[in-house]
């Protein structure tokens, strides 16, 4: 099943709501983050709760509407934001949709590959919108460090529970995603001194993250390898190569 009524119109409010903040003068303070930040957290709520019956369940919609407001503060063609509302309202449904499959049966693989997907969407657009608030912005370094901090300790903690449903340590699971944030963390400390902006740097720390995550996930299930990991570690820096190859260097005065 790929469409669902509810879901679909929990999506629409959510893209209506991006664009009130579209047509609305945008200011950078705190006010204006938290009056465009706090209906869609709620929006997102009362979804989870018509669709999951859960409150808990909110995580994902939740912190796309925490990113999302911060990167459409960045855009500055209209054109740009337009398209960037419709593709997160897009995720915004994917998400809702995963929810609601797991929710009438908890072994749907597709759903849960459904909302990890969304869940390095939504990392993205969380990472790359808070590095960008930094660049820009008179935003602290410590701050943006317990902000990465936070975003994966809680993706990672989501996204294993969503496939640890049977049986799993909660103790050990939030040792894993703690684990998983101190080393984000550390990464924005040192994503300070180098010169990309934010969108190059939210791509490295989605990179960074899904390497970290996936040896962590076989690691939890102790079926972790050092040629494996030493393989996959080859990979991503591969990837993360490409990206700096491409992108272009800037000073940072």
């Amino acid at each position: 099943m790929i469409f669902h009524f509810t879901v679909f119109f929990w999506s629409v409010i959510f893209f209506l709501g991006l664009k009130l903040i579209t047509i609305n003068p945008i200011f950078p303070a705190w006010s204006w983050y938290i009056f465009s930040t706090l209906p869609l957290v709620i929006i997102s709520l009362v979804a989870s709760r018509r669709i999951t019956k859960r409150f808990s369940d909110a995580f994902l919609p939740g912190l796309l509407s925490l990113s999302v407001p911060l990167l459409l503060l960045l855009i500055d063609h209209p054109v740009g934001q337009q398209l960037f509302a419709i593709l997160s309202a897009v995720m915004y449904y994917f998400a809702l949709l995963g929810m609601y499959r797991l929710r009438h049966y908890p072994q749907d693989e597709t759903a849960q590959t459904l909302l990890n997907t969304v869940a390095m969407a939504a990392l993205f657009f969380f990472y790359a919108g808070t590095r960008g608030f930094y660049l820009n912005f008179a935003f602290p370094l410590w701050g943006l460090m317990f902000l990465y901090f936070l975003g994966a300790a809680l993706t990672s903690y989501n996204t294993f529970v969503g496939v640890e449903r049977e049986g799993a340590s909660k103790r050990r699971l939030w040792f894993y995603s703690a684990l998983l944030g101190l080393l984000m963390g550390e990464l924005a400390w040192v994503m300070s001194f180098w010169p990309f902006g934010y969108l190059t740097t939210g791509a490295l720390s989605l990179i960074f993250f899904f390497m970290i995550w996936d040896i962590s996930f076989d690691a939890f299930h102790r079926v972790l390898s050092l040629k494996k990991a030493v393989w996959r570690i080859i990979f991503f820096l591969a990837l993360a190569g490409v990206l700096l190859i491409s992108t272009p260097w800037r000073i940072l005065v």
